[in-house]
């Protein structure tokens, strides 16, 4: 596959996320996918770990959508995406229960596509934004 092919994947990827299409989301990865964030202990891996990694974002953000900003490919299997979500808190977040709070922040992923499917993905966002905006962690 070349670049563009893997940027299309990826783009079809935050398509599934705007549409909270957990399936769709996880047809486009390779089963032994893994997504990783420093906000976790431990990586997400497989598909029912990729869902799992899905659906906790869902869940509290019902409303949930990513922006890409910008998207680059980087050699012949990486895919870097810098994005902005926008969501209310309307669902537990791990053992943070709603709080109604809408929540606005910018993010990157760094995608590694192989034989058209997501065989990793490293997530960064600023999570104590994220936890100051739902009143989880005091303003600064």
């Amino acid at each position: 596959m070349n670049a563009q092919d893997n940027v299309h994947i990826v783009r079809e990827v935050f398509a599934a996320w705007n549409s909270h299409d957990v399936e769709g989301f996880v047809k486009r990865l390779d089963t032994k996918t893994v997504w990783e964030s420093d906000v976790f202990p431990e990586p997400f891996a497989g598909h029912q770990g990729a869902r799992q990694f899905f659906k906790l974002y869902v869940t509290a953000f019902p409303d949930l959508h990513l922006d890409v900003e910008q998207i680059l490919a980087a050699g012949d299997s990486h895919v870097v995406v810098r994005w902005r979500s926008t969501g209310t808190h309307l669902g537990p977040l791990a053992d943070i229960l709603a709080t109604g709070r809408k929540t606005s922040l910018h993010g990157c992923n760094v995608i590694e596509v192989k034989q058209g499917r997501v065989v990793h993905a490293w997530v960064y966002f600023d999570n104590a934004q994220l936890l100051r905006q739902i009143g989880a962690l005091p303003a600064r």
